[in-house]
């Protein structure tokens, strides 16, 4: 099967790295800043280990249903794990701080089997992840 895909993308935010986690952090949220997800169930109310959430998105012309789980939450950081759906893998979200601003983060590493040609996929979720940012950096950056 080869190796896992290994996407990562960054971008400068002008925003304090706790209004970006506000955003970033919270599940409900993600269909303002994801373009890809359109719908999501938390299966949980506390953003800890071992909550899940239930995502409905479309990815490549394709309607798509996942579940994330966390594994590691802190003020900075926030890992999940892909643990059902047509891709497996892990999602970690990476925010610093950066002189008035934030370096946002995000890096997805998995496998989609037969979901579509390596170069692709690769592409592709480099192309979404982008977007996502700056569609994320638009929303913490507007004034309260």
């Amino acid at each position: 099967m080869g190796a896992p895909l290994d996407v990562a993308v960054s971008e400068f935010v002008a925003a304090p790295p706790q209004r970006v986690r506000a955003v970033m952090f919270d599940p409900r949220l993600d269909p303002q800043w994801m373009a890809a997800v359109t719908a999501v169930q938390p299966l949980g109310d506390a953003a800890a280990v071992g909550t899940q959430v239930r995502r409905t998105g479309r990815f490549l012309g394709r309607t798509l249903r996942w579940t994330t789980e966390i594994t590691a939450v802190s003020n900075t950081r926030l890992d999940l794990a892909i643990v059902d759906g047509p891709m497996r893998g892990t999602v970690a979200y990476q925010i610093d701080a950066d002189g008035d601003g934030s370096r946002v983060t995000i890096r997805n590493v998995g496998r989609a089997p037969g979901f579509a040609p390596r170069w692709l996929l690769r592409f592709a979720m480099r192309r979404a992840l982008a977007a996502d940012l700056r569609r994320l950096k638009q929303i913490v950056e507007q004034p309260l």
